[in-house]
């Protein structure tokens, strides 16, 4: 059953940057774009980087690692369409904020 979970506070997540955390048994990157926060899988498909250091822009995020990038709110690829991550409902509340998952 899916269920909102409080992750972080919305000062912990610098301006275009982001942080993952493990929600419900999954790894997912909370991303701040201009105060508004998106949540997808962390892990990139390509090559296993970690989403939660990329840097967010323009409702993309990209890949440290090698510079695959991913729209926010469809989980599309957009460097290799086969490619595709998850993305998560999110709800800010009293500088909280939370995500809708599945538990594993």
């Amino acid at each position: 059953m899916s269920e909102w979970t409080t992750v972080t506070k919305t000062s912990k997540i610098k301006e275009g940057r982001g942080k993952s955390f493990t929600v419900n048994g999954r790894r997912i990157a909370i991303l701040n774009e201009n105060g508004k926060f998106c949540a997808v899988d962390n892990t990139c498909p390509h090559a296993m980087g970690s989403l939660g250091r990329g840097r967010i822009r323009n409702g993309t995020v990209v890949c440290p690692v090698h510079g695959y990038t991913y729209n926010t709110e469809t989980g599309e690829c957009l460097t290799d369409p086969r490619l595709r991550i998850r993305t998560y409902p999110v709800m800010v509340e009293d500088e909280e904020i939370r995500i809708l998952t599945d538990p594993i």
